[in-house]
């Protein structure tokens, strides 16, 4: 049933079930998989300078080193290790992570189903940072699978 699995990976303790999850699913269908980390930008605007005028935007890239390569590759290699056939890794930028999965990654990919983790953000969290998994619920054109954190 599924060909291309796109895995959403981010730098977090839930990561692994995650990985794990998907590498069951791609051993499942005999499929391929793409594991996707975004490096999220952050744009900050300056405030009005003392002409009155809006001076302009900078955009700092929060890129932490290479943090998540080390990880990208045990994660390849135990998906390899496994036995999926295929294994790809993709990184890139993005102020929108979640808009950057669903909208230009899987299809780019032709990913037909895209695994993501959960937060367990609250409410008053969710709303002022925004969900990474939702924006990819909301706007992927392809099947979704939800890996949930139950831990507190």
């Amino acid at each position: 049933m599924y060909q291309n699995i796109l895995v959403a990976v981010d730098n977090n303790a839930h990561t692994e079930k995650i990985v794990n999850n998907s590498i069951g699913t791609a051993l499942a269908f005999n499929a391929k998989l793409t594991l996707c980390h975004i490096k999220k930008n952050t744009v900050i605007y300056n405030p009005i300078d003392p002409t009155g005028l809006l001076t302009t935007p900078h955009l700092f890239s929060q890129d932490y080193s290479n943090a998540m390569d080390e990880e990208l590759e045990k994660f390849k290699k135990e998906a390899l290790k496994a036995g999926v056939n295929e294994v790809e890794i993709v990184q890139t930028y993005s102020s929108s992570p979640g808009l950057a999965i669903a909208e230009v990654i899987a299809p780019g990919y032709e990913a037909d189903l895209i695994i993501c983790g959960s937060s367990n953000k609250s409410g008053l969290d969710r709303f002022l940072l925004g969900s990474v998994s939702t924006e990819i619920i909301k706007n992927a054109k392809c099947d979704v699978k939800l890996v949930r954190n139950l831990e507190k």
